[in-house]
């Protein structure tokens, strides 16, 4: 079974407005589109031939994050090969729980060691879902037909249960239809649909030019929001650093960090705790210092905490298409009762070394798949 469809692809244009990330990559014509799908391909032939089926199910979900975070799980596969790590087990069993990490490793130097893959998104499986659902209502407007006008966006709230679709873009067709050619359409009353907790609201204005109308949907408005990459990191770590309890072999979490901000320091706070400045009272007076507070997954109020995970692997918006650029980085636990021994995945690697780390540097993920300059485009 192939992860891509067998079908023509004449569509070379971008992605349309809340596309699903697996639909436009499966459709789209584009050179570049054909050079990852046939690299997906080729790594799904090194993964154990018995858990394919449930990966390329995932692969192909209407839902990014899962797409993502299968992808992110063969990412990590190739990732070891690559550097010569044998994957002993897919998934495997543990005596004391019915809970499974993702890879049972014996790397090349000899030891043994489980990695769990996560993703750090900031969201629940309730809000992805909710978001889901939100996006087949937005791509059934912008695939609306709206030639004469392009239509502005505002939404606020995500839907709590399915949208509507037919009866809300039979609503949008007869308002479309009513609108003013000229600018009084600028004017006219807005549509709006209000459904489950979500209210989509649109507002008409003249094409300049009909005839290169293509999609409905012309400007987009979101409420802000908060950018919290270490938290997001921090909490997808935290589910993950205890899950499996106490076991056998050393215990790593590749997590990869989706954030639009998301960056390196992001994945040092988490684990070591947010930066402050301390004030100590000297002979002298006041003095400050560059401090951490006790929030991180490796440091709390009582100190240490989580030794049984022994590293994390962190990485930024790592996906299909863009992974050749990134980088990622093997941070090591200080205080872990189960330490990595030597460990290569051509990372830059963190060593803990007299209180502070010590880093060799490693190299970005195209260079140690073997990926010319430039993929996907070269």
């Amino acid at each position: 079974m192939l992860i891509f469809d067998d079908i023509p692809r004449p569509d070379t244009n971008v992605p349309e407005q809340h596309e699903a990330a697996f639909a436009y990559l499966n459709r789209s014509g584009r050179p570049e589109a054909a050079r990852v799908r046939q690299l997906a391909e080729d790594w799904l032939t090194h993964y154990p031939a018995d858990h394919r089926d449930a990966l390329i199910a995932r692969l192909r979900s209407t839902i990014d994050d899962q797409h993502r975070a299968a992808f992110f799980e063969l990412f990590i596969h190739e990732l070891l090969l690559a550097r010569e790590h044998r994957i002993l087990a897919i998934e495997p069993k543990l005596p004391h729980t019915p809970k499974s990490p993702d890879f049972l490793v014996e790397a090349k130097e000899g030891h043994r060691l489980y990695i769990e893959c996560v993703l750090a998104t900031g969201r629940s499986q309730q809000e992805v879902a909710a978001q889901a659902r939100l996006n087949q209502a937005l791509t059934a407007i912008d695939r609306t037909s709206s030639p004469r006008h392009f239509l502005d966006l505002t939404v606020h709230g995500v839907p709590t249960a399915p949208i509507s679709i037919n009866a809300m873009t039979k609503a949008l067709r007869a308002w479309i239809t009513g609108l003013p050619d000229d600018d009084d359409a600028m004017d006219a009353a807005p549509f709006q649909h209000q459904e489950h907790g979500a209210t989509i609201s649109l507002r008409a204005f003249p094409r300049r030019h009909p005839e290169r109308a293509r999609r409905a949907i012309g400007a987009r408005f979101f409420p802000a929001g908060l950018v919290t990459v270490p938290d997001d990191v921090r909490g997808a770590l935290e589910k993950k650093a205890s899950r499996y309890g106490a076991l056998d072999q050393p215990y790593v979490v590749a997590v990869n960090a989706l954030g639009m901000f998301a960056r390196e320091d992001a994945a040092i706070d988490a684990l070591l705790g947010s930066p402050c400045m301390v004030l100590e009272q000297t002979a002298d007076g006041l003095a400050s210092r560059e401090g951490r507070n006790p929030d991180g997954v490796w440091s709390g109020p009582s100190g240490a905490r989580r030794k049984g995970l022994s590293a994390v692997l962190s990485t930024e918006r790592i996906d299909p298409w863009n992974f050749a650029v990134r980088r990622g980085r093997l941070i090591r636990n200080p205080w872990t009762t189960a330490p990595v021994p030597p460990f290569d995945l051509g990372v830059d690697d963190f060593q803990p070394e007299k209180g502070r780390y010590r880093i060799a540097a490693g190299q970005s993920m195209g260079e140690i798949l073997g990926l010319p300059d430039g993929w996907p485009e070269a």
